[in-house]
Protein backbone atom coordinates (compact mmCIF):
# COMPACT_ATOMS: atom_id res chain seq x y z
CA UNK A 1 0.00 0.00 0.00
CA UNK A 2 1.31 3.44 -0.87
CA UNK A 3 2.39 5.56 2.09
CA UNK A 4 0.01 8.37 1.06
CA UNK A 5 -2.88 5.91 0.99
CA UNK A 6 -2.25 4.55 4.47
CA UNK A 7 -1.81 8.05 5.89
CA UNK A 8 -4.93 9.28 4.07
CA UNK A 9 -7.04 6.43 5.44
CA UNK A 10 -5.73 6.92 8.98
CA UNK A 11 -6.36 10.69 8.98
CA UNK A 12 -9.81 10.23 7.43
CA UNK A 13 -10.80 7.64 10.04
CA UNK A 14 -9.50 9.78 12.91
CA UNK A 15 -11.32 12.84 11.58
CA UNK A 16 -14.55 10.88 11.19
CA UNK A 17 -14.20 9.55 14.74
CA UNK A 18 -13.54 13.03 16.16
CA UNK A 19 -16.61 14.39 14.37
CA UNK A 20 -18.74 11.54 15.75
CA UNK A 21 -17.46 12.30 19.25
CA UNK A 22 -18.31 15.96 18.78
CA UNK A 23 -21.83 15.02 17.70
CA UNK A 24 -22.15 12.70 20.71
CA UNK A 25 -21.09 15.54 23.02
CA UNK A 26 -23.73 17.81 21.48
CA UNK A 27 -26.36 15.10 21.91
CA UNK A 28 -25.42 14.55 25.56
CA UNK A 29 -25.63 18.27 26.25
CA UNK A 30 -28.98 18.53 24.48
CA UNK A 31 -30.34 15.68 26.64
CA UNK A 32 -28.99 17.34 29.82
CA UNK A 33 -26.72 14.38 30.50
CA UNK A 34 -23.68 16.63 30.79
CA UNK A 35 -23.02 20.02 32.35
CA UNK A 36 -22.20 22.99 30.14
CA UNK A 37 -18.68 23.44 31.65
CA UNK A 38 -17.84 19.77 31.07
CA UNK A 39 -19.20 20.01 27.53
CA UNK A 40 -17.13 23.12 26.78
CA UNK A 41 -13.98 21.57 28.23
CA UNK A 42 -14.35 18.38 26.18
CA UNK A 43 -15.43 20.32 23.09
CA UNK A 44 -12.28 22.48 23.18
CA UNK A 45 -10.10 19.39 23.13
CA UNK A 46 -12.09 17.82 20.31
CA UNK A 47 -12.06 20.98 18.22
CA UNK A 48 -8.28 21.21 18.63
CA UNK A 49 -7.99 17.61 17.47
CA UNK A 50 -10.33 18.21 14.51
CA UNK A 51 -8.36 21.31 13.48
CA UNK A 52 -5.07 19.40 13.75
CA UNK A 53 -6.48 16.58 11.60
CA UNK A 54 -7.87 19.00 9.00
CA UNK A 55 -4.49 20.73 8.78
CA UNK A 56 -2.78 17.37 8.32
CA UNK A 57 -5.37 16.44 5.70
CA UNK A 58 -4.72 19.67 3.77
CA UNK A 59 -0.98 19.02 3.83
CA UNK A 60 -1.57 15.48 2.65
CA UNK A 61 -3.86 16.74 -0.14
CA UNK A 62 -1.11 19.10 -1.30
CA UNK A 63 1.39 16.25 -1.45
CA UNK A 64 -1.14 14.05 -3.23
CA UNK A 65 -1.79 16.79 -5.80
CA UNK A 66 1.95 16.98 -6.44
CA UNK A 67 1.99 13.20 -6.87
CA UNK A 68 -0.87 13.50 -9.41
CA UNK A 69 1.27 15.86 -11.49
CA UNK A 70 4.23 13.52 -11.21
CA UNK A 71 2.12 10.53 -12.28
CA UNK A 72 0.66 12.44 -15.22
CA UNK A 73 4.17 13.24 -16.43
CA UNK A 74 5.22 9.64 -15.86
CA UNK A 75 2.22 8.31 -17.82
CA UNK A 76 2.98 10.65 -20.69
CA UNK A 77 6.61 9.56 -20.72
CA UNK A 78 5.74 5.85 -20.68
CA UNK A 79 3.26 6.37 -23.51
CA UNK A 80 6.02 8.12 -25.48
CA UNK A 81 8.37 5.19 -24.84
CA UNK A 82 5.69 2.73 -25.95
CA UNK A 83 5.14 4.68 -29.16
CA UNK A 84 8.88 4.81 -29.79
CA UNK A 85 9.12 1.07 -29.19
CA UNK A 86 6.32 0.47 -31.69
CA UNK A 87 8.11 2.62 -34.26
CA UNK A 88 11.34 0.66 -33.73
CA UNK A 89 9.41 -2.57 -34.16
CA UNK A 90 7.75 -1.41 -37.38
CA UNK A 91 11.15 -0.28 -38.64
CA UNK A 92 12.51 -3.71 -37.71
CA UNK A 93 15.12 -2.10 -35.47
CA UNK A 94 14.25 -4.40 -32.56
CA UNK A 95 13.69 -8.16 -32.50
CA UNK A 96 10.36 -9.65 -31.41
CA UNK A 97 11.62 -10.99 -28.07
CA UNK A 98 13.10 -7.64 -27.04
CA UNK A 99 9.99 -5.84 -28.24
CA UNK A 100 7.67 -8.12 -26.26
CA UNK A 101 9.78 -7.88 -23.11
CA UNK A 102 10.06 -4.08 -23.21
CA UNK A 103 6.39 -3.65 -24.16
CA UNK A 104 5.30 -5.80 -21.20
CA UNK A 105 7.48 -3.84 -18.77
CA UNK A 106 6.25 -0.48 -20.07
CA UNK A 107 2.62 -1.61 -20.14
CA UNK A 108 2.82 -2.85 -16.54
CA UNK A 109 4.36 0.45 -15.46
CA UNK A 110 1.70 2.39 -17.34
CA UNK A 111 -1.14 0.42 -15.76
CA UNK A 112 0.34 0.75 -12.26
CA UNK A 113 0.71 4.52 -12.75
CA UNK A 114 -2.86 4.86 -14.00
CA UNK A 115 -4.20 2.85 -11.06
CA UNK A 116 -2.33 4.97 -8.53
CA UNK A 117 -3.44 8.15 -10.30
CA UNK A 118 -7.09 7.05 -10.11
CA UNK A 119 -6.74 6.13 -6.43
CA UNK A 120 -5.27 9.52 -5.59
CA UNK A 121 -7.96 11.35 -7.57
CA UNK A 122 -10.66 9.38 -5.73
CA UNK A 123 -9.04 10.17 -2.37
CA UNK A 124 -8.82 13.87 -3.26
CA UNK A 125 -12.51 13.81 -4.19
CA UNK A 126 -13.31 12.41 -0.72
CA UNK A 127 -11.32 15.18 0.93
CA UNK A 128 -13.12 17.89 -1.03
CA UNK A 129 -16.56 16.65 0.04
Amino acid sequence: MSSWKQTFETVSQELEMANRKKQALEDLLAKNRMSRPTYEHLLRGLEEEINRLKTHQKSLAKNMTERVSELQRQISLIETFLTSLELHRVGQEVDEETYTHQRDILTNGLEASKIELKQIENALDKISK
